[in-house]
């Protein structure tokens, strides 16, 4: 019987017509006055969305290059800080990690956060120059520090920004000064974060009326090789290319947001684009009518060894198998018996399972679920292949009848930011 269905799988079609890989990625930061989680688009310029995670303290009052913002695609949250408090938020802001207070240096606050998810580490910069290292637990544990000798020489001056270019092994740290708007990005190896080996000035914006302003937050894309840099309200795209001592810069792109008065932002990240959904569920046979949902667990960067896809509200007491294709959802294609409906994935790619839908004692014949892991290594050429995914239920009766059940097709980039 599984034999037959695992046959049947694998005669994956050619599509015909297939559907977009992902939602765009965006960038996002905490503010400092009111704080929010903001999201908004470089690409387009627009302010998206915002929420507010409950309880969460501003950073009035702390200096200027306080706080910090970086995207966890292990959990898919973002790790926040005013400079002083660290916490973890969901898109909607309900806390994965509760506010808890960071150990620092007497005088220091954080002023950059990064996670390097091939690692599972928290890279943090503080004020005085420290790289601190953090497990991704919650709490996060500190794991080591090590002194950059990025120390400020004039009051305003400061370390502002972090992030990690995983493909080339890169940390870009930002080096500041508030009076004049000097903006450095410090560039080291990610064997060696500790030990600077360039230093780049870089220009203000000919696209915009109004200076830039010193760099508040710093984010990168590095599978389009593009480092984001905020002042707090306006945004900055640096293409770059490495060197045999770092970096080049290609271009500079700059953005006004259309709201001048803004809370400004006190930190960067690059939230990756998410999946987009082909069809509905089906069943045959013996299966439940179930409406399952499949989703993503969490975000399919590189180096993300925790990538999980997840099945929800799946026919209890059965087996589950993901379809993995490489290419978009597609629109046309034909129903394979024994199945209830068309496998959309891309070219075959390979099957994850069987894993048991289980079901909870009492619950409903719809309250089964189940996770597939696909551990993605690093890997930087991966970066860009569009993937599809789609789960099969196996169901069988105490008589021996069977059926099947399908979900939706997920379609999502492999992505590194």
């Amino acid at each position: 019987m599984n034999r037959k269905f695992l046959r049947a799988a694998a005669l994956v079609p050619l599509f015909c017509l297939s559907v977009l890989a992902q939602t765009p990625d965006h960038l996002i930061g905490i503010t400092r006055v009111a704080p929010s989680l903001r999201s908004q688009s470089h690409a387009n310029c627009a302010a998206l969305n915002q929420c507010s995670p409950a309880g969460f303290p501003d950073a009035v009052g702390l200096p200027e290059a306080a706080g910090g913002t970086a995207w966890d695609p292990t959990t898919g949250g973002a790790w926040i800080t005013n400079g002083q408090v660290l916490a973890k938020v969901a898109d909607n802001c309900d806390y994965q990690c509760a506010p808890m207070a960071v150990p620092l240096p007497i005088n220091a606050v954080l002023t950059g956060l990064e996670v390097v998810e091939s690692q599972q580490r928290l890279l943090a910069i503080d004020s005085l120059g420290v790289l601190h290292q953090f497990s991704l637990h919650c709490p996060p544990q500190h794991l080591s520090a090590c002194a950059t000798g990025l120390v400020p020489t004039s009051p305003r001056q400061s370390t502002s920004g972090l992030a990690v270019d995983e493909g080339l092994g890169l940390v870009f740290i930002a080096f500041v000064d508030f009076a004049t708007d000097t903006n450095v990005i410090v560039v080291s190896d990610l064997a060696m974060p500790c030990q600077p080996r360039q230093r780049l000035q870089i220009p203000g914006c000919s696209s915009t009326t109004t200076p830039f302003g010193a760099f508040t937050g710093l984010a990168v894309d590095w599978g389009r090789r593009i480092l984001y840099a905020t002042d707090g309200r306006r945004t900055m795209a640096i293409g770059y290319t490495p060197t045999a001592i770092g970096i080049g810069i290609t271009g500079i792109d700059c953005c006004n947001l259309p709201v001048a008065t803004l809370d400004p932002m006190i930190g960067l990240a690059v939230r990756p684009g998410r999946a987009t959904s082909l069809g509905s569920s089906c069943a045959n046979g013996v299966c439940p009518p179930c409406p399952m949902v499949h989703t993503l667990a969490n975000d399919p960067n590189i180096g993300n060894l925790d990538f999980t896809l997840r099945l929800a509200d799946a026919p209890v007491g059965s087996l589950a198998w993901d379809v993995i294709g490489v290419g978009a959802c597609g629109l046309l294609s034909p129903v394979i018996p024994p199945l209830c409906g068309p496998v959309r994935t891309g070219h075959l790619l390979g099957i994850v399972g069987p894993v048991p839908t289980g079901g909870v004692v009492g619950g409903g014949v719809c309250d089964g679920a189940a996770r597939f892991p696909l551990p993605l290594p690093l890997i930087p050429s991966l970066v860009g292949t569009v993937i599809s995914a789609q789960s099969i239920v196996l169901c069988a009766s105490l008589t021996g009848a069977v059926g099947t059940a399908m979900s939706n097709c997920l379609s999502f980039e492999l992505q590194g930011s």
